[in-house]
């Protein structure tokens, strides 16, 4: 798996550089260039150390009792703290922040999506021989998820919801619960979508600005259509980094959400495709080393990971395409923003701690506390 781990960590790289760059051409407008770059900066610095110390993290240490009940309860508690009025920051009307003594705010929804990824590959892992059946099997992951979905929508967050039911239905067929279980979920989940959507005003105009943007060009067709515009500008090889028009307050979130346009015409057609192809190519390596994980937890903890990351990637590039409805989330290692992107490379770091030991023969594989996986989430509820 060293070919594996390599293309990776390279490919994981690239993009964070592009990232980098492509932040700081969006918000060099109104003199903030500087202070976001330092940001960005600082935020991969976290993220990189991240990155590095997990891949050299046992990841058989999170079924350890104590690492993985600490991080369980950490996840909800965040997520119900960001609830709190005066506790919660509220930024247009959502509340999903919290800050640090002032000086800088994280979201727990970010890392509310790992910790529930590390749940159910720990839970379905655990439940393996009962995966077939309905209530030891198929109940707990979805009821859990359904916690963790529905305290992030209580948020006014409609993505992360999604992109975690997503990633826990893949993860629940990849561990063996019957599909037919799964199709049955589809229908009130559908339901559910349509409401929440019905019930917004400002959800119902996205659709329908989804439709045809050009009606909504004053409202909520105006991000899209900047975006189709940015994407039109940019031509086969785009108009250089740094000399794109759009982000001179014409695509709103042009450093955050709508990055993709940005790097569309700054760098043109075969920019896009590029990113396109890496993001290719990470799900490929991604995916090999969920394949060769040396146990069922390592699978589907790597299966998980490499469907959220993945996913979202592939979500955000559709909706600023115009083949998706809009749906602010950031593009991963790409978008400017703190928790997400040390969260994502916090994550790569526990792909490539599997993908080692995947290199490594099993009579000289490390286990934590030198116990195995059997052993280790037998004490897991």
């Amino acid at each position: 798996m060293k070919e594996e781990t390599t293309l990776l960590i390279t490919v994981v790289l690239v993009l964070t550089l592009v990232g980098i760059l492509m932040v700081y051409s969006a918000s060099a407008v109104g003199g903030n260039d500087r202070g976001l770059l330092i940001r960005q900066l600082f935020y991969v610095g976290v993220g990189v150390v991240l990155m590095f110390g997990a891949a050299r993290f046992d990841y058989h240490r999170f079924t350890d009792k104590f690492v993985f009940r600490v991080m369980l309860l950490t996840g909800i508690g965040m997520l119900l703290l960001v609830l709190v009025p005066g506790i919660g920051i509220e930024v247009d009307g959502a509340r999903r922040w919290l800050g640090i003594s002032g000086i800088t705010r994280f979201q727990p929804s970010e890392v509310a999506k790992f910790v529930l990824i590390l749940w159910l590959a720990a839970k379905l892992s655990q439940n393996r021989e009962h995966g077939r059946e309905f209530f030891r099997g198929f109940f707990p992951p979805v009821a859990v998820t359904c916690l963790f979905a529905g305290l992030v929508l209580a948020e006014r967050d409609l993505g992360i919801p999604a992109m975690m039911l997503g990633v826990a239905g893949i993860m629940m067929f990849v561990a063996g619960i019957r599909w037919h279980y799964l199709a049955l979920s589809i229908a009130p989940a559908a339901a559910l979508a349509v409401g929440l959507v019905a019930f917004f005003p400002h959800r119902v105009r996205r659709i329908f600005a989804f439709v045809n943007p050009w009606d909504y060009r004053d409202d909520a067709g105006w991000q899209l259509i900047q975006g189709y515009s940015a994407f039109a500008r940019g031509g086969v090889l785009g108009s250089g980094a740094g000399a794109g028009e759009q982000k001179l307050f014409y695509l709103p979130a042009a450093h955050t959400d709508f990055i993709f346009p940005v790097v569309g015409e700054e760098l043109g057609l075969a920019g896009t495709l590029t990113v396109v192809a890496l993001f290719g190519v990470f799900a490929w390596a991604a995916y090999r080393i969920a394949k060769h994980a040396p146990d069922n937890f390592g699978g589907l903890l790597a299966s998980g990971i490499a469907c959220m990351i993945s996913l979202q990637a592939a979500f955000i590039m559709a909706v600023t395409t115009g083949l998706l409805p809009t749906k602010g989330l950031p593009l991963p290692f790409i978008s400017y923003g703190g928790t997400a992107l040390a969260v994502f490379l916090g994550m790569v770091g526990v792909l490539i701690n599997i993908s080692i030991q995947a290199s490594v023969p099993e009579s000289h594989r490390v286990r934590a506390h030198g116990n195995s996986l059997t052993a280790a989430v037998r004490g897991i509820s």
